[in-house]
């Protein structure tokens, strides 16, 4: 969890040890060049990726940052270092990091929200542009970016955004106590494997939504019925008022990954794993890049094997994609992330893959009509999806008993998520890179590689049984 000092106290603090201005600066001795796991030296974040926050000129910032309400999370580094983190690896040393804080806090207008003992940032809300600006100057900054950008993460949330879904029309097969699939599963293999692998001992962890109180399959069910010995964990970001559900796609997204086997309504693909439920936001437009960084960090901190983020933003977050990189090279922890759904028409090209699942630290997942279609309009897809699976599967609604449709790359990734931890839960002595190679051999296409779909429809008995 992130700190949350007063701000008197924190500025106070670090007054004592560095009172820094604009003409005042600490300067690293002798700056060594930053070096990564391998011994190469490290990019810069704009060698790393273009088109960021920090290419922005200070007045295009500015009117970013005006939107979230003054609020930007500002990275640190060692004045002359590549940046302050890279790869999971913090590359400033705790003096010149207090030092960078210390200064930051040090301007005119810049006012303390949140400090980081994690990773090398601090979240301010700066009062104008000439704040903004000064910030952006200091030789130990290495990014600012805004908290939150109205009208973009879930902003283009098509099928996949709030709601709790229609009753579903599908096709209905049962397991042997009578709880619903769908034939689309048969068709990537899914109740082939249950009779190797359904998820015991592994603990997935899903950044959505929440779920929803009125569920009974995730409150007095979940270690019910063939789903007896796991658990379940609702948690929230420190911004949300409550756990529980007020939107419906956390809710649908736990259906379909880890819903009980009790004999009462849906069966979830992973039905004896453990559920770590983190809500992020209230609804599907305006998730706070703060927010989602924090909440991976819940997931991650707490035991979470495989996550699964079915949320997207058309911006790249430095923020968040340090937040993965952190926990993706120093946990044995799979990431997932939806491809994008943004309905058609919408001016969205659907090639584009959305952050975060275009980090190469994330399995992107698309979805394809059933049966063996392609992907449909409003569905993102591109070189950056590794895997694929069947849209439009049953999953859980708002209360007890609900059997609703979800569609979307959401389903998809929730999907492969869950087939990913029987996998896991069938040979715990693979690696991560093994099991997310397990679900890409298993893939229609291997191996080659579709250049919409990746290696195509995942085949949940191949990659559990690894051939």
């Amino acid at each position: 969890m992130l700190n949350r000092f007063t701000p008197a106290a924190l500025a106070a603090a670090l007054a004592a040890l560095a009172a820094c201005s604009d003409a005042d600066q600490p300067v690293a001795p002798d700056v060594q060049p930053d070096l990564a796991r391998s011994g190469q030296p490290v990019p810069t974040r704009q060698e790393q990726r273009g088109g960021t926050f920090i290419e922005l000129s200070d007045a295009q910032l500015w009117t970013a940052v005006q939107e979230g309400g003054g609020r930007v999370m500002v990275g640190l580094k060692a004045p002359g270092g590549a940046r302050g983190v890279w790869q999971g690896k913090v590359l400033v040393d705790r003096g010149t990091w207090t030092q960078g804080s210390a200064a930051v806090l040090a301007q005119r207008g810049v006012q303390l929200i949140q400090a980081d003992d994690l990773l090398p940032r601090v979240q301010v809300r700066v009062s104008d542009a000439s704040a903004l600006a000064a910030i952006r100057k200091l030789p130990m900054v290495d990014y600012v970016e805004p908290v939150l950008v109205a009208g973009d993460l879930h902003a283009f949330a098509g099928t996949g955004g709030c709601g709790y879904g229609s009753s579903w029309t599908g096709d209905r097969q049962y397991t042997s106590t009578s709880d619903i699939y769908s034939q689309k599963f048969t068709g990537m293999n899914i109740p082939s494997a249950w009779s190797l692998s359904a998820g015991a001992g592994m603990t997935i962890g899903l950044i959505d939504t929440g779920l929803s109180s009125g569920q009974g399959q995730f409150t007095s069910t979940f270690a019910s019925g063939s789903s007896t010995g796991r658990t379940i964990r609702f948690m929230k970001v420190a911004s949300q008022s409550s756990v529980y559900d007020g939107c419906g796609h956390g809710t649908r997204m736990a259906g379909i990954i880890a819903a009980p086997w009790d004999g009462r309504s849906v069966g979830g693909i992973a039905y004896k794993a453990n559920l770590i439920s983190v809500r992020q936001a209230s609804g599907v437009a305006a998730v706070s890049s703060a927010d989602a960084a924090e909440a991976v960090r819940i997931a991650a901190s707490n035991g979470s094997r495989v996550i699964v983020m079915a949320w997207e933003s058309l911006n790249w977050w430095w923020q968040v994609s340090d937040e993965i990189e952190y926990w993706h090279y120093n946990r044995p922890i799979l990431f997932l992330g939806a491809a994008g759904t943004s309905g058609c028409g919408d001016g969205i090209l659907d090639s584009n893959v959305v952050f975060p699942a275009d980090m190469p630290e994330v399995m992107a997942v698309t979805g394809i009509t059933y049966p063996g279609g392609g992907v449909p309009c409003g569905i993102h897809r591109g070189a950056d999806v590794e895997i694929t699976a069947y849209l439009d599967v049953p999953s859980t609604g708002q209360y007890t008993g609900d059997v609703v449709g979800m569609g979307g790359s959401s389903n998809a990734t929730a999907v492969v998520g869950s087939i990913a931890a029987l996998v896991w839960s069938r040979t715990p002595t693979l690696t991560r890179d093994q099991v997310r190679a397990r679900l890409q051999q298993s893939g229609a296409f291997y191996p080659s590689r579709h250049s919409e779909q990746g290696y195509g429809l995942v085949n949940a008995l191949k990659a559990v049984r690894g051939y």
